[in-house]
């Protein structure tokens, strides 16, 4: 990332660079922190009782729609999300085959739509509906997909309670600032016995542990919380879900994506500059890794509740 737009996005978060500990853990809310890492100049603690590692910084939901704008999937964390839409679209057709392979038809609700790709993929199985914390995505979210979605943090919005068969959120609970009351209000959004799913990084897995403070997912400001399945247990337990069920999930990425992160914004664009071709060949190429480092998790509201 260049390091003018690094600059602008250390700037929406609090706490950056001498956050005194403890600072509590966003997975199980202990207070027993330590720090672990110094990532991109940002202070990753553990907590002693998950297991997890948490951000040391904080960002106001004003600052989070702002971040999570066009910027961010075109030239932050993706070189060009919506290039990317083939090998997307084809990692949540999985996703959906799992879901309905536990249970399909009903309503189903998306935190963290982006531009729908998940949303088009699931219509055909369920109502479905979707949020996302930037106004500029949920625009273009809904001039694609014509449904239901509504713009800001689902633990404020005014949705129908006990109406859902599916709460889902794809790569995104690493991303917030208060995850514990994300999956509370997905709680009270689901009917009585409906389930939660969601994908997010696990680093209490082989490769993470491996590879310590070089492990790939370990991208602040972006992700916030990375947890360990411990810790998701916890948070889920927490906001009243049982039967959590934790899988790994594999993914198709294009090279184009792979070589952004591996390159870095500025190195990237030299390449794609100098060598159109090649850049334009890896936006249409993919491959699929799963090196059990990504959680696939799951869990159901009970009964009567």
């Amino acid at each position: 990332m260049a390091a003018s737009a690094a600059g602008e996005r250390r700037a929406a978060l609090h706490g950056v660079n001498g956050t005194p500990a403890p600072f509590a853990c966003r997975a199980c809310s202990g207070e027993r922190t330590a720090p672990r890492f110094v990532v991109g100049g940002f202070d990753l603690l553990r907590c002693a009782d998950c297991g997890s590692l948490t951000t040391a910084s904080c960002m106001a939901p004003a600052a989070a729609a702002d971040f999570y704008g066009v910027r961010y999937f075109r030239g932050g964390d993706y070189h060009d999300y919506q290039a990317s839409e083939g090998a997307i679209r084809a990692n949540f057709r999985r996703f959906a085959d799992r879901l309905a392979a536990i249970d399909a038809g009903g309503r189903l609700l998306e935190i963290g739509c982006a531009y729908g790709y998940f949303l088009a993929e699931a219509r055909a199985r369920w109502e479905c509906d979707g949020v996302d914390v930037s106004p500029d995505i949920v625009d273009a979210c809904r001039r694609r997909s014509g449904g239901r979605v509504w713009a800001g943090d689902v633990a404020a919005l005014d949705l129908d309670r006990a109406a859902y068969r599916w709460v889902v959120a794809w790569d995104v609970v690493e991303h917030l600032d208060r995850p514990r009351a994300c999956l509370a209000r997905a709680c009270e959004l689901l009917v009585p016995g409906g389930r939660v799913a969601f994908t997010t990084g696990d680093v209490s897995s082989l490769a993470a542990r491996a590879l310590g403070s070089r492990w790939r997912l370990l991208t602040p400001p972006s992700h916030l919380t990375f947890f360990s399945r411990r810790g998701v247990r916890s948070l889920l337990a927490d906001a009243g879900f049982v039967d959590v069920r934790l899988g790994t999930a594999g993914y198709a990425r294009t090279f184009d994506f792979a070589c952004y992160r591996l390159l870095g914004q500025s190195r990237y664009a030299v390449l794609a500059r100098r060598l159109p071709a090649l850049a334009a060949a890896m936006q249409r190429r993919s491959f699929y890794v799963n090196l059990g480092d990504i959680m696939f998790v799951t869990a159901r509201k009970p009964d009567g509740h």
